[in-house]
């Protein structure tokens, strides 16, 4: 049954598609022709649109903007994220806006008419489409409805979908990239453009860089020790990707044995469960980890937990060494270029491993393997 309403779902959106691209033909474009655009400043606003994802996926996104902007300073730069995402790059320095589409208001037609009138607005000369490793028909049309007049992205046929030659005014090729970063700047590169910086970006704010000094002093009031932090969650959708809370609890104990550092534990809020489904997903229960992580740590231990993006991002940026899954936390720890050791198991390091040098991981360890390699990693700081 449920391949069945899968098929009928895939057919209903390929039959949006082509009835709307049908309606509203696009305004076709080479690749060649967009570039030149950019190039000699004929277009002012380009508009990146990305609202589905998680906060992880986002900040692969990001050296999209920073290659955009670098080589055309000028240039308007807006992205379109969603109410859940958008913390990603709410404080990156390339962007001149930042938009949350709120997929809710697709259930209130007002609401859903007045974003699309104020994305209409800006006038954007060119939208394009940020697609990873999954493709949105949703990001496809809030970039056609936002009233670009150009609207490109990679070529839905690589995506098992006819959508684009429907819906784009220009289908970029697709070369399947190993990693997830080059994925998104696969994109400017079908357009002629060179991508020389592949690292994600996050900028931490002077109000959030505050929070995290008092906070850190309000942990450790008489300490100058190094800081070692440990992220203890992980979706619990996703057991192939979390380590038991014994094992980080083991990992932490031995590397406090053998390097003078201190620990800092640091946690999803209970309170950052959402009404919306979507987001929703991405907090199921994730405070069970912190839970078992004190009972196995067998001792009292400082616990950071915030919801918001900007402080915990501030808190990773005074520690030595981040120890984490795979997941969102590793690629923000990229973003800040703090020396983070990731544990890697359902999915391949190969793709997700962020290009940065302070980026380590390790797959399926042992925790004796993690103390081991933490303290490598503390002697390459030293």
């Amino acid at each position: 049954m449920k391949q069945v309403l899968k098929s009928l779902e895939k057919k209903g959106r390929t039959a949006a598609a082509f009835l709307i691209g049908s309606a509203f033909p696009p305004r076709r474009a080479a690749p060649d022709e967009l570039r030149r655009g950019l190039e000699r400043g004929e277009f002012r606003k380009v508009l990146l649109v990305r609202p589905y994802q998680g906060l992880g996926d986002l900040l692969c996104a990001t050296p999209v903007i920073t290659n955009l902007k670098t080589a055309f300073p000028r240039l308007s730069l807006h992205f379109l994220a969603n109410t859940f995402n958008q913390a990603a790059v709410q404080n990156n320095p390339g962007l001149d806006r930042v938009w949350a589409w709120d997929e809710r208001t697709v259930r209130r037609p007002a609401a859903w008419q007045r974003m699309l009138s104020s994305l209409r607005g800006e006038g954007f000369d060119l939208a394009l489409v940020l697609s990873g490793n999954a493709l949105s028909l949703t990001s496809i049309l809030l970039a056609k409805f936002s009233g670009a007049r150009y609207v490109a992205g990679y070529e839905t046929s690589a995506y098992g979908r006819d959508w684009g030659r429907w819906l784009y005014s220009c289908e970029l090729p697709y070369r399947a990239p190993v990693k997830e970063i080059d994925k998104f700047l696969g994109l400017l590169e079908g357009l002629g453009l060179a991508c020389p910086s592949r690292e994600p970006v996050y900028r931490v704010t002077e109000e959030s860089a505050a929070f995290a000094e008092q906070r850190l002093g309000e942990m450790f009031p008489a300490s100058r020790k190094p800081l070692l932090g440990v992220f203890v969650g992980g979706k619990t959708d996703r057991p192939e990707r979390i380590w038991p809370a014994a094992n980080f609890a083991e990992a932490a104990r031995g590397i406090l044995r053998r390097q003078d550092c201190d620990l800092v534990v640091i946690a999803p809020p209970r309170s950052a469960r959402q009404s919306h489904s979507r987001e929703t997903t991405f907090w199921l229960d994730e405070d069970v980890h912190l839970s078992a992580f004190k009972k196995a740590f067998g001792a009292e231990v400082p616990v950071f937990q915030e919801s918001d993006l900007g402080r915990v991002a501030a808190l990773l940026a005074r520690l030595r060494l981040f120890i984490c899954p795979d997941g969102g936390m590793m690629h923000l720890a990229a973003g800040l270029k703090v020396p983070a050791l990731t544990l890697f198991f359902g999915t391949d390091p190969a793709v997700w491993s962020p290009p940065v040098a302070t980026a380590h991981f390790l797959r399926s360890p042992e925790p004796a393997a993690v103390v081991e390699a933490a303290l490598r990693i503390f002697d390459e700081k030293a």
